[in-house]
């Protein structure tokens, strides 16, 4: 099984974004993830990219909402002032009605079989959202499913789509690793690098998780 998680990435920092949450129906975490930008990370009921929609107007600041399915697929939505900029898929169609041959079976794979460009391959959409100057080409790179360390791809394309959404969230001068996650992990105890639960900015109820080396078994 591959990975799954959702997150938004707000433009804003932490001790700004937060406050103004209260009021919201946002219940999850917080993290700070560069000097004026923020990941919440919802829970389960709550579809991340639908929420970035509504976090950038309400926080009044670009956002992104992201998807990463089974390690397959990245999906980023791009939002300023509330109004949708950029729907990037790395595998559009993935989603849709599989195709099957005359007696309902799916087709074999053929050979020469290749996988769909990504949609939304917009590096300028993402700049906003940036931390530090960024490498154009290589964000770009990133967008289109090329690898930017051999050792992440097979035949010219990345094997994990969260592998990618590392390298675009770095690409931006991010914090990779805490946008590389999701309310079920870190709610199981599993921080992302240098992280611990305490770091963790509680959101609409939500319990602080227990560190997997200090639970009960």
């Amino acid at each position: 099984m591959g990975t799954f998680y959702g997150n938004v990435l707000v433009a804003r920092a932490c001790e700004e974004a937060v406050p103004l949450l209260a009021g919201a129906d946002v219940t999850g975490y917080a993290l700070p993830v560069g000097p004026g930008h923020t990941a919440i990370y919802p829970d389960a009921e709550t579809s991340a990219p639908d929420l970035a929609g509504a976090l950038s107007e309400l926080l009044g600041a670009p956002a992104v909402g992201t998807y990463v399915f089974d390690s397959d697929v990245l999906v980023m939505l791009v939002f300023e002032d509330g109004a949708l900029r950029l729907h990037y898929d790395s595998c559009p169609g993935y989603f849709g009605e599989p195709e099957t041959d005359e007696n309902g079976d799916p087709p074999a794979l053929a050979e020469d079989f290749e996988f769909p460009e990504p949609v939304g391959v917009d590096p300028d959409a993402f700049l906003r959202l940036a931390a530090a100057p960024v490498d154009r080409a290589a964000l770009e790179s990133a967008l289109r499913g090329t690898p930017l360390d051999p050792e992440d791809g097979e035949d010219g394309r990345y094997v994990f789509a969260n592998d990618q959404h590392y390298d675009v969230m770095a690409g931006l001068g991010l914090d990779a690793p805490r946008l590389c996650t999701g309310h079920r992990y870190l709610s199981w105890g599993d921080m992302p690098h240098e992280t611990s639960a305490d770091d963790l900015i509680l959101l609409g109820g939500a319990r602080r998780p227990v560190p997997r080396d200090q639970g009960p078994f």
